[in-house]
């Protein structure tokens, strides 16, 4: 009896050792499993990065594997349609000053992801989107004179798409709309448009009130050359109820007609 306890006695302790290395290996599974497991959102891209490189791969969405253990890094994009609004300030072509508010619909491109990463960071918005709004609407402006901005905006606003277009494709960043949402001008210069608008109803009624005048004047010169006295003689005929009048001129005439 005494020797059989001796022999589970030692024994007892190689079971605990056998033991804790298993629930270690088991645990070091678990880490390993959830430190490999990513899970990217609807809309997203992922980038992994090993020690500090871009690998090139880009993970889509869903649950995707990587190397554990913080091997594989993964930053993540989105590259759903976004919006950017800046308000920019520029001079025009007469150089006068005139602020707006640029708003501009835009994305990553998927496969472009991991250039952007690789050559601008995740900072990209502040260092290239919004530097590149800024400028092409101080470009664009540059090419009309303040009156034009107002009137020409849509050709404005296409000229800034294109260009803004062409200058973040290199990138991956694709531009879907671009709108100028309103023009603010210095006070002086809204002061101008003002008096100028004014000054061309002024001239606007004038020249209506001319047009009327003369008007008027041509139809009582057509009137006073359509009256003439055979016609009115032609007239008080054609009116008389046949009945003389009581009373005649001292020539003795109806209707300016003899009656001896």
């Amino acid at each position: 009896m005494i020797k059989t306890a001796q022999i589970v006695g030692e024994r007892n302790p190689m079971s605990r050792k056998k033991l804790t290395i298993a629930i270690v290996i088991a645990v070091l599974l678990v880490i390993t499993f959830l430190t490999s497991l990513k899970t990217i959102g609807t809309g997203q891209v992922g980038v992994v990065t090993q020690y500090g490189r871009v690998t090139g791969r880009e993970l889509t969405e869903g649950l995707s594997f990587v190397m554990p253990w913080g091997l594989n890094n993964v930053t993540v994009y989105d590259i759903k349609v976004q919006k950017e609004a800046v308000t920019s300030t520029a001079a025009s072509k007469d150089l006068q000053d005139v602020s707006s508010q640029i708003v501009v619909n835009y994305n990553l491109e998927r496969g472009s992801v991991s250039r952007v990463h690789q050559t601008i960071g995740a900072l990209y918005i502040d260092k290239i989107v919004t530097p590149a709004i800024n400028e092409v609407f101080k470009a664009a402006s540059a090419e009309y004179t303040a009156a034009e901005l107002i009137t020409e905006r849509s050709k404005l606003k296409t000229i800034a798409q294109k260009t803004l277009t062409d200058r973040l494709a290199p990138y991956g960043i694709k531009v879907s709309e671009l709108s100028i949402v309103d023009f603010k001008f210095s006070d002086s210069f809204g002061k101008a448009i003002e008096e100028k608008q004014v000054a061309q109803q002024n001239a606007e009624r004038a020249k209506f009130n001319l047009e009327a005048a003369r008007t008027d004047a041509e139809a009582q010169r057509a009137q006073s050359e359509t009256l003439t006295q055979e016609y009115l003689q032609k007239q008080a005929i054609e009116k008389w109820d046949g009945k003389l009048p009581t009373y005649m001129g001292g020539n003795g005439a109806v209707f300016n007609i003899p009656l001896q």
